[in-house]
């Protein structure tokens, strides 16, 4: 009974800060994680086969949104840490601050305060654009507890409980739960 209540504590501390610890399979994943392959010149994709890494790198004059993206494939790979903000390991919204801290743009650092920044965007995957934020809730209808970044094409990067890495919004675990999106620059 004590470890139950514990472990719902911890929980709940989690969505407090903005971030749960549920990948696509809405399954809570705590066990051990192979270290990242920094090796690695194309980021894993769930579903597809295809190469999701933005053609051009910020270096080679993208726009600001462009090279926020960029700087997020940058650290696909990295562990899942809760807190984590740097290439040491992120939590999602660490990693969204992270990327759009690069180019000067100051978030806050809780996933439902970052969603209060910039202009809404209408919740359907045809209104996104790459750099848009994205809002998920644990709980169906319920308050914003996890972000990612759009890249374009229906995908989205975040860090999740298995690190940092490509999901597909049309997956259903995504749909039922994808519930705001805003876009922080134009």
């Amino acid at each position: 009974m004590l470890l139950k209540k514990a472990a719902s504590i911890v929980l709940l501390g989690l969505g407090a800060t903005g971030c749960t610890l549920v990948g696509g399979s809405g399954q809570v994943d705590s066990g051990p994680r192979p270290p990242p392959n920094r090796t690695r010149t194309e980021p894993p994709v769930e579903n597809s086969g295809e190469s999701t890494r933005p053609p051009a790198s910020p270096e080679e004059g993208e726009d600001v949104a462009g090279a926020v993206v960029a700087t997020a494939f940058d650290a696909i790979g990295s562990p899942y840490v809760w807190g984590g903000t740097n290439a040491n390991g992120f939590d999602c919204s660490g990693l969204i601050q992270y990327a759009y801290g690069q180019y000067g743009i100051d978030l806050p650092r809780i996933s439902r305060d970052q969603l209060r920044r910039g202009s809404p965007v209408e919740v359907r995957v045809g209104a996104l654009e790459p750099g848009d934020l994205l809002g998920f809730s644990a709980v169906v209808g319920g308050e914003a507890t996890h972000v990612g970044l759009y890249v374009g094409d229906g995908r989205f990067i975040h860090s999740s409980s298995s690190g940092v890495r490509v999901s597909n919004l049309r997956e259903p675990y995504w749909q039922q739960h994808f519930m705001a999106a805003r876009r922080i620059v134009r």
